[in-house]
């Protein structure tokens, strides 16, 4: 069932959404409608075309759409022992304000975070490569429906694995360039990020209630690296 949300004035300011098709950014107010009280939602995309799109074509199919939104960090997707496939808006909680809000019935249940990446092999239908887009290498993503289990283990051995909030004192681990490679993001191997870049990235992540694995913060912090350099190469 839809569900009345608040469209803030930032949110066209948003220099990530910026970077995704209209229809994608058509479908991430949608999805604040689609989803619950507490930014969860089941991630079918025949579900979402048909809460969200139920009268519209769309230039991309939903799938395409929702691994922009996820690109962009706009969402995060989950798979789970039940074989549906889910999402989070991740900044939810910091745009709306629910009065009297129903506790998700998705949170409770054992995600598993999917993991875009690079894959050799064939592409599923809607996957195709578009060529280069705003200064970035054309890549092929793996479909959304491998978890992020499958992906090899970033920490070193005896590490804890579990999820933690953003702190003052975090930073990629070894390695960070080559992964940041293999998720698609190419940064400067001599110096891949600045101590005021880092400092920005927990900055922003410090005061929100996001829990990820380190490998999440460091595909998201890749991510933005690869966003400032796009912003600054068209802004020359």
């Amino acid at each position: 069932m839809a569900r009345i949300r608040t469209i803030k004035p930032e949110f066209w300011l948003n220099e990530e959404l910026s970077l995704i098709s209209e229809s994608a950014c058509l479908l991430a107010i949608g999805l604040m409608n689609y989803s619950d009280d507490e930014g969860f939602f089941n991630a079918n995309p025949l579900l979402i075309k048909a809460a969200v799109f139920p009268i519209r074509e769309t230039s991309g199919t939903v799938p395409v759409l929702l691994q922009e939104l996820y690109n962009c960090g706009y969402i995060d997707l989950f798979s789970c022992s039940d074989g549906k496939s889910y999402g989070k808006i991740v900044n939810f909680g910091k745009h709306q304000v629910i009065n009297k809000p129903k506790p998700s019935k998705i949170k409770s249940l054992a995600l598993i975070p999917y993991n875009y990446g690079i894959d050799t092999g064939s592409v599923p239908p809607g996957k195709e490569g578009k060529g280069k887009d705003q200064g970035k290498e054309e890549r092929v993503h793996i479909t959304r429906d491998q978890p992020v289990d499958n992906f090899p283990s970033l920490q070193p051995a005896g590490e804890a694995l579990d999820k933690f909030r953003m702190h003052s004192g975090w930073a990629p681990l070894p390695g960070f360039c080559d992964r940041a490679m293999d998720w698609g993001y190419r940064l400067d191997r001599l110096t891949p990020y600045s101590p005021p870049q880092l400092r920005q990235f927990c900055d922003y992540w410090i005061p929100e209630d996001v829990q990820r694995f380190q490998e999440q913060w460091e595909m998201a912090f890749a991510k933005s690296l690869e966003h400032q350099a796009i912003k600054k190469f068209n802004e020359t």
